[in-house]
């Protein structure tokens, strides 16, 4: 999902180019989110194959006593990065905002609330989960003498604040976008791509779930218990990428769409020479053999027909079973806007 979002950001940029204006703040920041969810995956990547996660803690002890402690460590960066990313990728959405509908006052000074609220709350979230310990090495030094914070509880909280900032920027053009003076089509592609940013929002829903889920797990099982939470978190923050730039990819569409249409046609008209003639040979054999032809053209009977199996027949060598629609236009006949014509089916054998 990751090169997916990879992908979508070079477009984006792509977009911009084509577009010839200059990259603006709310591309950057989507740039750096983007470096922020490589940073999250190898995180997690580590999570996996240098603590143990996903599998019982005594096995991870039996292998190695110090991938606990290295455990704990990157969990800890696991949830930092994510509050940094979440809160970066919600502020490219409304700085694109503000590029777009900012000549309404109102509505760019209620993007600039949500800016510093999403602001404020990624950076006291940042804080509080560093600092959540007392000293800060009880986080992955759990029989050190001191106090924490009640994880699970504490992490749902900040996810519950973040989907709700989702739903709020989802929902907060929508109506601008139904007072535009634009096709109707126009009004519903838009609202839709805009939408698409609550698959996001679903999945930090499920993981909430899985959080309150397991708040009755013993927390001596951490690698064991925690491994769902992070293959969502693995899928939510790309999510959250490519449909912060779904929205900016128009120009790219334009450019590849024509080549996407010849490439089809090629690719049908291929399959339509190959494929589409196998009963038409069989209807002009059938044919033949009614009328006692053998070779050349076989015709269906027409009593107005001019043209014969002999002035055809062996004149003519082409691929078998292909079908040839000859039209004669009588001008002769056509003097009171009446244009008579004679249509023959002559079919190869």
């Amino acid at each position: 999902m990751v090169m997916l979002a990879t992908l979508c950001v070079a477009l984006r940029f792509r977009a911009r180019r084509l577009q010839k204006a200059p990259c603006m703040f709310d591309d950057w920041l989507c740039l750096v989110a983007l470096l922020l969810t490589w940073s999250f995956q190898a995180v997690n990547l580590a999570a996996v194959f240098a603590g143990g996660a996903g599998l019982p803690i005594a096995t991870v002890a039996a292998i190695d006593p110090t991938a606990i402690t290295t455990y704990l460590k990157i969990i800890m960066v696991n949830f930092l990065l994510w509050v940094v990313t979440v809160s970066v990728v919600q502020l490219s959405i409304l700085f694109f905002y503000i590029r777009l509908f900012g000549v309404i006052e109102i509505f760019r000074w209620i993007c600039y609330v949500f800016i510093f609220l999403i602001t404020a709350f990624g950076i006291a979230g940042f804080f509080s989960q560093l600092f959540s310990c007392s000293p800060v090495s009880k986080s992955w030094e759990p029989m050190k003498p001191g106090t924490c914070v009640e994880g699970d509880p504490y992490c749902s909280a900040i996810g519950i604040i973040h989907v709700l900032f989702d739903f709020g920027i989802v929902f907060l053009p929508m109506p601008l976008i139904w007072k535009l003076k634009v096709a109707m089509r126009s009004k519903m592609i838009l609202s839709l791509l805009l939408c698409l940013g609550l698959v996001a929002s679903i999945i930090s829903l499920l993981k909430i779930v899985c959080l309150f889920d397991l708040t009755g797990i013993p927390q001596a099982d951490i690698t064991d218990y925690l491994w769902l939470t992070i293959l969502l978190q693995t899928l939510e923050l790309p999510i959250g990428i490519i449909c912060c730039c779904v929205p900016s990819l128009k120009p790219v569409v334009v450019e590849v769409a024509p080549k996407f249409r010849s490439v089809t046609s090629r690719l049908l008209s291929y399959a339509r020479s190959t494929t589409g003639g196998t009963s038409s040979k069989s209807y002009a054999t059938g044919n033949a053999s009614a009328t006692g032809s053998t070779n050349g053209f076989a015709r269906p009977e027409d009593s107005n027909s001019q043209i014969g199996r002999g002035s055809l027949g062996n004149k003519t060598s082409a691929h078998a079973a292909e079908e040839v629609e000859l039209v004669a236009r009588d001008e002769a006949q056509t003097g009171h806007g009446i244009e008579v014509v004679n249509s023959y089916s002559v079919r190869r054998q």
